[in-house]
């Protein structure tokens, strides 16, 4: 959704706190009834919002909208991300709830270099006026909230300008022949997403939109028709060996996967084919 013209009728905001700190542990889930923007310094780090979880790392915007369960934890101990967050509250746009910013979408924004500088000086600046405490405080921190999260609605747009420049088909064809060259690896839709310079939601939607499914869904058929294909011309293999190679950890999921499929368990269609 895109947010085209702003006013102060629209944002007007009103920033109820902001703190830099480092993550060293796992924290409790909790929620807001306010709007909270993190931002990943340096480093990475794992939130989860709505029992979904998301690897970020430098550069990175987590958008948490009220009243959403999140928390988030270190990826390693040894190398703790730092964490810019502030919560703010006072505004609306057009065709958003209430001091909302794009929910329902995909919570995190992947910032380009080149704006990676901006983000930074306007952290420090909020961060030195709310240490400083002097006259016209508020006004300060207002100003410099408001030019970031506008950055913030520009970077997700540029996401968004990025994903329509690129031709879809192109895109989806990409996708598909890496799932045919790599679907016995361990792949993630992020890693697949960060290399193009987009999104997993923008990803995910072009790809169902293209091909008429979703990734995940389509990468399950490469690998169980590979796998109907082992059963059938390598006898020698079992069912355990055969879920690996085609890129399952776990050979009950994949069984579980293929008769779901195919209406048979591996096991029933290799009796039913060979014999």
């Amino acid at each position: 959704m895109n947010i085209t013209n702003i006013d102060f009728s629209d944002f007007n905001p009103n920033m109820l706190f902001c703190v830099k700190g480092i993550r060293h542990s796992k924290e409790c889930t909790h929620k807001h009834n306010h709007m909270e923007i993190a931002y990943i310094m340096s480093g990475k780090s794992i939130f989860n919002i709505n029992n979904v979880s998301y690897d970020v790392e430098e550069g990175d915007i987590i958008l948490i909208n009220p009243e959403e369960d999140h928390y988030g934890m270190p990826i390693s101990i040894e190398k703790p991300s730092i964490e810019f967050f502030v919560g703010f509250s006072n505004f609306k746009f057009k065709n958003m709830i209430e001091n909302t910013l794009f929910l329902n979408e995909f919570p995190i924004i992947k910032t380009t270099p080149s704006s990676r500088k901006k983000f930074l000086d306007l952290i420090n600046s909020i961060i030195e006026e709310n240490t400083l405490n002097q006259t016209g405080k508020d006004f300060m921190l207002q100003s410099y909230l408001t030019q970031f999260v506008i950055l913030a609605i520009r970077e997700r747009q540029q996401e968004n300008t990025i994903f329509s420049e690129n031709k879809k088909s192109t895109i989806s064809k990409e996708i598909q022949t890496y799932f045919h060259e790599h679907f016995s690896e361990k792949i993630s839709l992020e890693q697949i997403a960060k290399n193009l310079y987009l999104s997993p939601f923008y990803i995910s939607k072009v790809f169902k939109e293209e091909i008429g499914e979703t990734p995940i869904n389509y990468l399950i058929k490469i690998r169980l028709e590979n796998a109907k294909d082992l059963l059938l011309n390598r006898k020698n293999l079992s069912i355990k060996e055969i879920s690996s190679i085609v890129g399952y950890e776990d050979a009950y999921h994949f069984s579980k996967s293929f008769k779901k499929y195919y209406g048979l368990s591996p096991a029933e269609y290799k009796k039913l084919h060979i014999s």
